[in-house]
């Protein structure tokens, strides 16, 4: 169970929409339509800011893996979001090699001087110079890494729902239960920035309760 604490204003919508979808999912003949318009109400709810944005094309560029190497010679800030017990959200910061992407690189070949071709027997190295600092790195030593995304991982943004056709008639339902599951979750995640940045805003300590999502029919 996700403990959240739940804002006043949009309590009642969001208790009418999250039971609409309840009731929708949980029917042996469930209607898409339906489930589509309650699940979309939900959203609405995160005002513009915080909405997700439904859209095939930039899900795909953001969950896209993308292939990198890491510069030798300098290095970036990165951050991971931690959660506390009651939904806020912070960033932990740290420090890490730069990574940069696979197409942003031009990998040149340096010719290796007579002792060194002589010793390693290569006539050439193969090496690449860091947009961001202008150092050499050799290839050899900055293999290819490829970014992995854990299964319950967020990006801000839905693919949209399938269309029903003679050649999906089968898989439809499936495949929209992972949809509106997926959908769920960025969700609940969009929320709870929405709550701490309205808790920031005006200081109020709010008091109603709400569980997590669960598409097996019922709250966790």
């Amino acid at each position: 169970m996700v403990k959240s604490f739940f804002l006043p204003d949009i309590s009642f919508r969001y208790n009418l929409y999250s039971g609409h979808l309840l009731s929708a999912l949980a029917n042996s003949k469930r209607d898409w339509n339906v489930i589509d318009f309650d699940i979309n109400s939900l959203n609405t709810l995160l005002t513009t800011k915080y909405t997700i944005p439904v859209s095939t094309e930039l899900y795909q560029e953001r969950t896209k893996i993308k292939q990198t190497r890491k510069c030798q010679s300098c290095f970036m800030k990165d951050f991971k979001n931690v959660f506390d017990d009651e939904g806020n959200q912070t960033k932990e910061y740290f420090e890490t090699q730069t990574e940069i992407p696979d197409h942003e690189i031009n990998i040149i070949s340096e010719m290796n001087g007579l002792l060194t071709q002589i010793i390693t027997k290569e006539k050439a190295v193969l090496q690449w110079i860091c947009p961001k600092c202008d150092n050499v790195n050799l290839i050899e030593d900055t293999p290819l890494s490829s970014k992995a995304w854990g299964s319950n991982s967020t990006f801000g943004v839905i693919w949209e729902k399938a269309i029903k056709s003679i050649t999906n008639r089968s898989t439809f339902d499936e495949m929209c239960m992972k949809w509106v599951t997926a959908f769920q979750r960025e969700i609940d995640v969009g929320m709870m920035a929405y709550q701490k940045a309205y808790f920031d805003e005006h200081g109020e300590a709010m008091s109603n309760n709400i569980n997590s999502f669960s598409h097996d029919g019922g709250r966790n």
